[in-house]
């Protein structure tokens, strides 16, 4: 993943710099313990890979109470405008639709077209909140598919 994180391109959103092989390293090891040490989130994180290749990820940060479930993607810029991440990104709302999460919430950059477009296909709408520069997306589930919640 160093060589799909390494191209600044991708920070210019989010903020941040491409991440060391030891930043990598220590932040996968924590990730495989699958949630927060005091118990209260739950992380499920998948590798997008192409041709055997990585090319990006997708995460979701599930809370222990009823707040809504927080994802992300992240394609690199070679990979990028192929469908990978919207792909993985359904993929994901999917597992976590099938483990009984309601609502998923995105935080997406005002400039972002890309990621938008993506939110737009999962079900998801912009809100008035704007949380450090990023605009709230939020989404139900259960209605992109025509459905209640919880039904």
């Amino acid at each position: 993943m160093t060589e799909v994180l390494r191209d600044p391109r991708l920070y210019e959103y989010t903020g941040g710099e491409p991440p060391t092989l030891e930043q990598l390293r220590r932040q996968y090891a924590t990730q495989a313990r699958g949630g927060s040490a005091d118990g209260t989130k739950r992380w499920i994180n998948a590798i997008i890979e192409v041709d055997a290749r990585p090319v990006g990820y997708v995460q979701a940060t599930v809370p222990a109470n009823e707040e809504p479930t927080e994802i992300a993607w992240v394609v690199g810029q070679p990979w990028q405008g192929r469908g990978y991440a919207k792909a993985a990104a359904q993929q994901l709302c999917q597992q976590l639709e099938r483990d009984g999460i309601a609502t998923v919430v995105a935080h997406i950059h005002p400039h972002h077209v890309a990621s938008q477009r993506i939110a737009e296909a999962l079900g998801l709408h912009p809100t008035d909140t704007v949380v450090d520069g990023e605009v709230r997306w939020i989404g139900d589930l259960a209605s992109r598919h025509g459905r209640e919640p919880g039904v």
